[in-house]
């Protein structure tokens, strides 16, 4: 019997030990160093803007307009990967088990050891015919105290929490920011557990002869339906010339400050920025002016772990970079005044970008893995000095995912592979992290993948594993193993013919109150993913998933 092969969307749990403070299990080798000293980043443009409320109950519902569809745009690194034209040889050259590629993680994997998991609810959010709108998705999903907040290219949508998907409030994204008909896109949300708010950012096009801008907007109380102060904040300085369109705004948080970075096109490449903005003004509904550094491309932001938010003495931004390893860079002030950035370390620890396009059995149709970019904001532990994060890679010809730690005291790394299987198409990876003490960490690492499978002629053979979303479970004191074919699957798509994009983000987010009462805070996170629906057109699948003691 000749199967397509599915759209799977998997999460991985894990909790971490001591392993990265005494040195990492056998398995894992050693660290990657840091090559170079720091580097202070003066400023080179200026944010700032004052706000507009929004009260989502009165707020009119936006008009439904349909755009170009579009994904984040190139940088230009030379990731390799093959055009979509050449993958009609790669259905049966690359539909073969492959080991993992020798790396940072190399080795055999050791055994895990399972935690218990529980799925707390599971069910399909936004989808692209239901308001959902342009592809790719850009799925994020935030949670709070009693509700779930999602945001994709075209909408907003707000959820009971543990109902399984009942609706509270919808609105159009622009409709949502008070923007009318505008093109908004490229939207992310976090839920800040400290001062109780949804925060959104969203970004839209450049304009020939205006300030670029981005679209910041936080609510006023816990309630994701009530009112929100909305940023339409403007950029000058020598990095923002006119009509620069300021393209895939990461989002991020410590405790007084919301992050973010963008890559800036007008119309090709031209940098890429890091900002922070006081909590407290946003907040307020303060008018708000900071100071914007260059880094380098797709540089992300760091959220900062802990049910409240942790203090901590500094701010991170981590950049993967394919064919070297990661910048680290070190905020200082984020909330002002006197904000700095420097770059801490160059840290080598070599992987490649995923080598080719994600392959579909049953038709000539790929995905994008995108180009080995950290994709999802990386998480700050509290009390201790690492910083976690998760992208996409090459592992042994296939798209896979890397995961791992960066020691912010020692300026090295300890990476990982994780995957679904010996034959799977790994992609869209973001993962959170919960620090129960010092170096005791709950990870949840959450991906999409597709089943190759061995191929029969031009077609694939029927298999037991289809798409799914997954959960793995490493008890504390695990380190950083490999998480290869322990996933548990979460929801099965199908293929698409007429969707080349994915993603090009998901998340995962702490839920800030227990799951029971022998489930405390901190041991449950919201995943929410990007897959295909029957129709080929895209669906968003959310769920919280609880492990550890009790839970």
């Amino acid at each position: 019997m000749v199967s397509s092969k599915r759209l799977t969307i998997a999460i991985a749990l894990a909790g971490l030990g001591g392993a990265l403070l005494t040195g990492a299990p056998a398995a894992i080798a050693g660290p990657g160093k840091a090559s170079s000293a720091e580097v202070n980043i003066a400023p080179g443009g200026r944010g700032q803007a004052k706000p507009v409320y929004i009260d989502q109950q009165t707020n009119p519902a936006g008009p439904e307009v349909a755009y170009e569809d579009r994904g984040p745009l190139r940088i230009g690194d030379g990731s390799g990967q093959a055009d979509p034209a050449t993958q009609q040889s790669a259905l049966t050259a690359a539909a073969k088990p492959r080991g993992d590629a020798p790396n940072s993680a190399g080795g055999t994997p050791q055994p895990l050891i399972p935690a218990p998991a529980t799925v707390r609810e599971s069910f399909n959010g936004i989808n692209q015919t239901g308001g959902g709108g342009a592809q790719p998705s850009d799925v994020n999903a935030a949670v709070g105290p009693t509700q779930i907040l999602e945001t994709v290219n075209r909408r907003v949508t707000v959820f009971t929490k543990g109902t399984n998907g009942t609706i509270q409030c919808t609105n159009t994204l622009a409709g949502w920011l008070g923007l009318g008909t505008l093109n908004v896109f490229d939207p992310r949300a976090l839920y800040d557990n400290f001062n109780n708010r949804f925060i959104i950012i969203a970004t839209t096009s450049g304009v020939a002869g205006q300030a670029p801008r981005l679209f910041l907007a936080a609510s006023t109380t816990a309630n994701a339906c009530g009112g929100y102060f909305v940023y339409s904040l403007t950029f000058t300085g020598a990095l923002f010339p006119n009509g620069t369109l300021l393209d895939y705004p990461y989002l991020g948080q410590d405790r007084v400050a919301i992050l973010s970075s963008t890559n800036n096109f007008n119309p090709t490449y031209i940098n890429s920025t890091a900002w922070s903005v006081s909590k407290a003004q946003v907040y307020a509904g303060a008018a708000v002016s900071f100071p914007v550094f260059q880094v380098v491309g797709s540089t992300a932001p760091v959220t900062v772990t802990g049910v409240p938010i942790g203090v901590t003495a500094a701010t991170f931004y981590v950049a993967g970079r394919p064919g070297f390893g990661y910048n680290l860079y070190r905020m200082n002030n984020s909330a002002g005044p006197g904000t700095t950035l420097v770059l801490q370390a160059q840290i080598a620890s070599n992987y490649a970008a995923p080598p080719r396009r994600v392959i579909q059995c049953g038709t000539t149709g790929t995905l994008d893995p995108l180009d080995g970019r950290i994709v999802w904001a990386p998480v700050q532990a509290v009390n201790s000095t690492f910083v976690w994060f998760t992208h996409g890679q090459n592992i042994g010809g296939f798209p896979g995912i890397r995961y791992g730690a960066i020691n912010t005291s020692t300026n090295t790394v300890t990476v990982a592979n994780a995957r679904h299987s010996n034959t799977s198409d790994d992609f869209n990876p973001s993962l959170a992290a919960f620090e129960t003490a010092a170096n005791q960490f709950y990870i949840w690492l959450n991906w999409a993948y597709t089943d190759i499978m061995v191929p029969a002629g031009a077609a694939c053979v029927a298999a037991s594993r289809n798409t799914s979303v997954t959960v793995n479970g490493v008890a504390p004191g695990g380190g950083v193993p490999a998480l290869i074919g322990t996933d548990l699957t979460l929801v099965v798509g199908t293929l698409t013919t007429n969707n080349t994009r994915f993603g090009d983000y998901s998340s995962v987010h702490l839920d800030p109150s227990p799951a029971s009462g022998t489930c405390p805070a901190g041991r449950t996170a919201l995943v929410a993913q990007q897959f295909f629906l029957g129709n080929t057109n895209w669906a968003t699948r959310l769920a919280r998933i609880s492990f550890g003691p009790g839970c």
